[in-house]
């Protein structure tokens, strides 16, 4: 073979390995390697400490300026090649191939999986593209209501929270940005009792304030039209009131549990048993002490304390009386008056094991035995997690390939701490109802 044509043979190969290995970086790291690679340390049983060092090579990819989610900025083409299988696959969820091709803001290998539904995907894929049509004022200053332009009303001008149907969404602070990790884990484990969250760059946006031109990623959540509020304990952030008396009578007296009828005597709520045992089994694993022990009754004092505001605004006192201990954020539907939804979930990803407030699962007699299933299988929530976090490309590449496995091993390590906690108590494990 002629000494040129090798030369242009190995200048083609050089620039295409430079040329993919660019897209790669810009990119972010493909899913399927991701897994890969994952797969093998799990096989491996990896130390925590072994598992932070995940390919360090790849963090430059995953700090590329190209994956910024601009609002109101131009689509681009698809991550992900389509072929007619995957366009099959795509239409038997419901979702249209156009939907998935306009953003470039979620990595789908194909389809989505299963442990997302068809309205999950749709919002998900809302919440990433659509444009802004204004902000809304909310009595809340750490939170931006934000209703966008989704081209079916586009006339209609909404100017409160109550007008919004399904094209509303909730801007917060970048501090709230594992409000993401939360969704992801909610839907892995199959409780499905969280709002849609992806994480969104806002550089252009006058409107909501400085505090979202930070050019930093900022949860956006979806907001839930059929969320009751009610009660004359922040009544915004409550569906029901119930004191922690109150809420410990309900679990005593088990009100619904195995689709029983409670006795009239006895004091319940709409809410089943086994809805409490999901919401403390999340908000463990998540360290979420704001709604069941908002005053901090279950924290070991000297540690890491200094910083949570129920010690230094004085409600860590109330603990001594638990009449006037109240709960927040226990929120059904309107729809669905015996289901609890979750919101402000961003929690504790990074609190020690030492400082876990187990006061959280204080009086839970049950778990539902899908997500206990799960967390005894480390390697498969592992992986299924991972593989859920890696869609939402602003989250990934803001947050970081080394802090997100810090932050699922945590989550992993709590598992384990909840399922000792089952055995050694003896507590049931139920089939959900």
């Amino acid at each position: 073979m002629p000494r040129k044509v090798v030369n242009v043979l190995l200048t083609v190969a050089v620039l295409g390995t430079i040329i993919v290995t660019f897209y790669s970086y810009y990119n972010g790291v493909p899913s399927r390697q991701i897994l890969r690679i994952f797969d093998s340390s799990v096989e491996n049983d990896y130390s925590e400490s072994e598992t932070m060092e995940f390919h360090a090579k790849y963090m430059k990819g995953h700090h590329a300026k190209g994956d910024v989610s601009e609002t109101n900025g131009p689509t681009q083409k698809p991550y992900h090649n389509w072929t007619k299988a995957s366009t099959a696959m795509v239409k038997r969820k419901g979702v249209s191939l156009e939907e998935f091709r306009k953003t470039r803001y979620l990595r789908f290998n194909k389809t989505a999986p299963p442990w997302f539904s068809r309205e999950d995907v749709e919002r998900l894929i809302f919440l990433a593209t659509a444009n802004i049509s204004h902000v809304l004022p909310h009595p809340h200053a750490a939170l931006s209501p934000i209703v966008f332009d989704d081209n079916r009303n586009k006339t209609r001008l909404i100017s409160d929270t109550e007008q919004c149907e399904s094209q509303c969404g909730l801007l917060k602070s970048a501090m709230d940005i594992y409000e993401v990790l939360s969704f992801h884990l909610d839907r892995v484990l199959e409780l499905n009792r969280t709002l849609p969250a992806i994480a969104r760059k806002f550089r252009g946006l006058s409107d909501p304030g400085y505090r979202f031109r930070d050019s930093k990623a900022h949860p956006l959540i979806w907001w839930d039209p059929d969320i009751a509020h009610g009660g004359t304990f922040q009544n915004d952030q409550n569906s029901l009131e119930l004191s922690w008396l109150n809420y410990t009578a309900v679990l005593k007296n088990r009100c619904w549990a195995d689709r029983t009828t409670p006795d009239p005597e006895q004091f319940c709520t709409s809410v089943k048993h086994i809805e409490w045992s999901k919401l403390a089994m999340f908000d463990f694993l998540l360290q979420v002490f704001d709604r069941l022990d908002r005053n901090c009754c279950g924290f070991n004092e000297t540690l890491e304390t200094e910083e949570e505001a129920c010690f230094t605004d004085g409600r860590h006192l109330e603990c001594e009386t638990p009449e006037v201990l109240m709960l927040v954020h226990m929120l059904t539907r309107k729809s669905d008056r015996s289901r609890l939804v979750y919101i402000d979930n961003a929690g504790r990803p990074f609190r020690s094991r030492r400082n876990l407030d187990w006061r959280l699962l204080q009086g839970i007699d049950e778990f539902p035995e899908g997500p206990i299933a799960l967390l005894r299988d480390p390697s498969r929530l592992r992986r299924r997690l991972l593989q859920s976090l890696h869609i939402d490309k602003a989250f990934w590449t803001s947050v970081g390939t080394k802090t997100i496995l810090e932050v699922v091993q945590n989550v992993i390590n709590r598992g384990r701490l909840l399922v000792k906690y089952i055995d050694k108590n003896d507590i049931a494990v139920v089939p959900d109802y």
